[in-house]
C-alpha cells in the first residue's frame, strides 16, 4: 500500500523530490520503495534522467489504473479512524506557529459544551501538516495559514494580520517608522522553507519577484525565533507576522511593512464529512471566542 501511494504521488508531483516533500518524508526512502515496486513487478515504472527518476509510459498507465483503488481503500482507512476517534478522550485540534498571535490566547481556553464533552487537547505543526492530519483523522480541527485548497474540508477565514519586517537596532533602515518592500530588495531576507508551506511560500515569492527580488539571497528559517535570531546577528532582514513583536527579542526592531499585499490570513478548518455534534460544537465556540477578539469580518470559503 505504502509503495502505491509513493507511486501516486510521484505521478502527481512529476518527480521524487515534490513527491517527498508533500509526503513528509526523505528522497531515499521513496526511491527505495518504487525500486522493490518495480522489481516485484517486473514492469520498468521509471526511466532514469541526468534529474533522477521520471515516471515511464508504462509507469504512467499503472498509475492511472490503480488511482481509484487507491482511493477506496484511503477513504476505508479514513472512516474507520474517525469511527474510533469518536470513543476518544480528547478533541485534538492543530494549530500553525505562523497564526494571528492573538489566537492562541482563545485556543487555550476553548471548552466544548457540556460537562461530559471531551476536553481539548492542542497539537503544533506546518499548515501542510495540520491539513493532513485532520484528513487523516488524528486532528478534529486545525487552524492553519491560507491558502488551503482541498475539497474534503470545510474551511473558514478567521483573522488576517500584515507582517512586519524584522532588523537589526544598527541596520541602516532602523531609523525609519515605516517600510516599503522596495526598500529591501538588495538585502538578504530570512523567510521560511517551501517545504512549510508550499501555496503560501508561492503566493508571496511570486509578489516578491514582481519587486525584483534576488531569490538565490533568501535565508531560511524554521521558526520565527530563528528567523529574529538571524535578524540579531545582521545576518539578513525578517519577514514575520506582526504579532511576532510580542517576542521581545534584543537587539532587534520590528518594522511595519507599507504594503497591503503582504499578509498572513488565518483559517479554521474541519472535514465536510465529520461536521457531527461535537465538531460543530467545536466550530461555535471557537467562532464566538475569535469574534470577541474582533480580528476582522468573517469570511466563508
Amino acid at each position: 500500500m505504502q509503495q502505491l501511494l509513493f507511486l501516486e504521488a510521484v505521478l502527481e508531483e512529476g518527480n521524487i523530490v515534490r513527491a517527498a516533500d508533500r509526503l513528509h518524508t526523505t528522497q531515499p526512502t521513496i526511491s527505495r520503495s518504487l525500486k522493490a515496486l518495480t522489481n516485484g513487478l517486473g514492469i520498468n515504472l521509471f526511466d532514469k534522467t541526468p534529474h533522477g527518476l521520471k515516471p515511464s509510459s508504462v509507469g504512467r498507465v499503472y498509475g492511472t489504473q490503480i488511482r481509484s483503488s487507491l482511493e477506496q481503500a484511503k477513504l476505508a482507512f479514513d472512516l474507520a479512524r474517525y469511527e474510533a476517534s469518536r470513543h476518544q478522550r480528547s478533541f485534538y485540534v492543530g494549530h500553525s506557529p505562523y497564526i494571528h498571535g492573538n489566537l492562541l490566547s482563545v485556543l487555550e481556553q476553548l471548552t466544548l459544551p457540556g460537562s461530559e464533552g471531551p476536553p481539548i487537547a492542542l497539537r503544533s505543526a506546518t499548515t501542510t501538516r495540520l491539513v493532513w492530519r485532520v484528513l487523516r483523522g488524528e486532528l478534529q480541527a486545525g487552524f492553519g495559514v491560507l491558502p488551503i485548497v482541498d475539497k474534503a474540508l470545510w474551511i473558514e477565514r478567521v483573522a488576517h494580520e500584515p507582517f512586519c519586517v524584522c532588523i537589526a537596532e544598527h541596520h541602516r533602515l532602523a531609523t525609519h517608522s515605516r517600510l516599503a518592500v522596495r526598500e529591501l530588495s538588495n538585502e538578504t531576507l530570512v523567510w521560511i522553507p517551501r517545504s512549510i508551506h508550499r501555496l503560501f511560500y508561492d503566493q508571496i515569492v511570486n509578489y516578491l519577484r514582481t519587486l525584483k527580488f534576488n531569490l538565490r539571497r533568501f535565508q531560511e528559517a524554521h521558526t520565527i525565533t530563528q528567523a529574529l535570531d538571524f535578524a540579531a546577528h545582521s545576518a539578513g532582514v525578517a519577514f514575520v507576522p506582526q504579532s511576532a513583536s510580542r517576542f521581545q527579542r534584543p537587539g532587534v526592531l520590528f518594522k511595519p511593512l507599507t504594503d497591503d499585499l503582504l499578509r498572513i490570513e488565518t483559517a479554521l478548518f474541519v472535514r465536510r464529512d465529520q461536521m457531527r455534534s461535537s465538531v460543530k460544537d467545536f466550530i461555535a465556540v471557537a467562532l464566538s471566542g475569535i469574534a470577541a477578539l474582533k480580528l476582522n469580518p468573517l469570511e466563508k470559503r
